[in-house]
């Protein structure tokens, strides 16, 4: 299995391609990524997105023009329609819903389980695909996603902490921005904030 990684646009938001025999996944296709993608796969079967802020979704209007289904979770999905920073080139509609606290998917031959950790976003959902971990803004090396923004919310960032802190085994991580890093790192900074959280 084969990960490609590249940062885009101003806040360097990590896009990623996960190679399959089958079809390629793309993980948030952020502002300037559309190139990159086309260059680097042969078919996309799908654009995955972790959430729905701009720097993840920028580009998924074009990928979804050149024949990608878009994927997101349904708490997440108006985000699309009307960006809450109001940034996005274009309006779109998902072609798949993510529902509820977690929904398995067979895509192009990958097993690929959304999880939702909702806090930076109402559907802020780790992706785990191909034994691995996409953690977009949920979970970074040595910090978490923000809570203070539009329909964040530090309460439900709060219970998202307890409910990793329950995952067992270890998993690398590949964030929404900065380096890997892996869940066995990531747990005494996830306690961290989880008492932070709690004040």
């Amino acid at each position: 299995m084969q990960i490609l990684k590249k940062a885009f646009g101003e806040y360097a938001t990590n896009c990623y391609i996960l190679k399959g025999e089958q079809g390629d996944l793309v993980i948030d296709p952020g502002q300037g990524s559309f190139d990159w993608v086309m260059q680097n796969t042969g078919k996309i079967a799908a654009v995955l997105n972790t959430h729905g802020h701009f720097d993840h979704v920028y580009d998924d209007a074009k990928l979804q023009r050149a024949g990608a289904k878009i994927y997101i979770h349904e708490e997440d999905a108006f985000m699309l329609r009307a960006d809450p920073f109001e940034t996005m080139p274009e309006s779109i509609e998902a072609d798949v819903l993510v529902k509820g606290q977690e929904q398995s998917l067979e895509i192009a031959g990958f097993n690929v389980k959304f999880s939702l950790f909702a806090g930076h976003t109402p559907g802020s959902c780790m992706i785990e695909a191909g034994g691995v971990i996409f953690s977009g803004d949920v979970i970074f090396k040595g910090s978490i996603g923000r809570w203070d923004f539009p329909f964040s919310s530090g309460a439900q960032m709060r219970e998202s902490l307890h409910k990793i802190l329950q995952i067992k085994g270890d998993f690398t991580l590949y964030p929404g921005h900065g380096a890997n890093t892996s869940l066995a790192a990531e747990r005494q900074n996830l306690k961290y904030f989880l008492q932070l959280l709690k004040r």
